[in-house]
């Protein structure tokens, strides 16, 4: 009768044990053994949220860099429209060469502005030099633009088979329907400088094509921008409902836990006293 009384209340110890470690961990099931099921779903959800926020790490740091780089882009379209401002200004008949000198430097600067945009950086990457990250895209040597960018534009994983660019390339900027962006600037430079008003007419068209190439671009960086937004959102939905599954599945229950507690103590004092009491009688028998 004493082992078996023992062997409850042993019992009985190791479940207060078990509920005490469940309410300090806050995990109800840390073992396989507990609930092998359970254990099992919960780590494949654990896995999956893991790795989903690897892709928000990367999308997030994708935003970062693709918004510079429309940014930077927008200055160039800025720059683009100010030159052909300075283009329709100096076809004009009614402005002479000294005019038309004074606006060649203006060019000249906008170029080199235009240069700097092109050669943002992100951290220690230059947006716009493709792969070529580390190697500033472009440089100008007495008025000549050269390109060091490539043609494949970085991106990031923003999800299992889904690659996202982040930025346009150098050569993808520069390269218009018209020729090259910079030789186009040049063309126009020369064209006020040898104060040639119709030379300036006949370049119009390129300098619009210019300005709608740059356009186009940042209207495609945009969409990807929007797209990683979107993305980043849904991951982020989808981990309130897996982290939730996670707890359903193996996180402590506080109240059923401080329930089942109570109920525990209170047969535990109950056998105690009961011992107690069945102690004593014992002990009379033999006074």
């Amino acid at each position: 009768m004493f082992a078996s009384f023992m062997r409850d209340v042993n019992k009985n110890r190791g479940e207060m044990a078990e509920i005490q470690s469940d309410l300090s961990s806050g995990r109800e099931v840390r073992r396989p053994s507990q609930d092998p099921v359970s254990f099992q779903s919960s780590r494949i959800i654990e896995g999956n949220i893991e790795k989903n926020n690897q892709f928000q790490s990367n999308i997030n740091s994708g935003l970062r860099q693709g918004r510079l780089a429309q940014e930077a882009m927008d200055g160039v379209i800025d720059a683009l429209i100010q030159v052909k401002d300075i283009m329709v200004k100096g076809a004009s008949d009614t402005v002479g060469e000294s005019e038309r000198e004074a606006m060649a430097d203006e060019i000249s600067g906008i170029r080199n502005q235009i240069v700097d945009s092109m050669n943002a950086q992100y951290g220690d990457r230059y947006l716009f030099a493709g792969t070529n990250s580390g190697v500033k895209p472009f440089e100008v040597t007495a008025g000549v633009v050269t390109s060091n960018s490539n043609d494949k534009a970085p991106h990031i994983v923003a999800a299992d088979g889904v690659e996202i660019d982040i930025s346009i390339t150098g050569q993808e900027m520069t390269g218009t329907d018209a020729g090259d962006l910079f030789d186009i600037i040049g063309n126009i430079e020369d064209a006020l400088r040898n104060n040639d008003d119709q030379a300036l007419n006949d370049l119009l068209p390129d300098s619009d094509e210019a300005i709608e190439h740059v356009t186009d671009l940042t209207s495609k960086l945009g969409d990807n921008i929007n797209r990683m937004d979107f993305m980043f959102e849904q991951y982020e939905s989808t981990k309130i409902t897996q982290e939730s599954d996670v707890s359903e599945l193996v996180d402590t229950n506080y109240a059923e836990a401080f329930s089942r507690l109570q109920r525990n103590q209170v047969a535990y004092e109950s056998a105690m006293a009961a011992h107690s009491k069945m102690f004593k009688n014992v002990l009379l028998n033999y006074i």
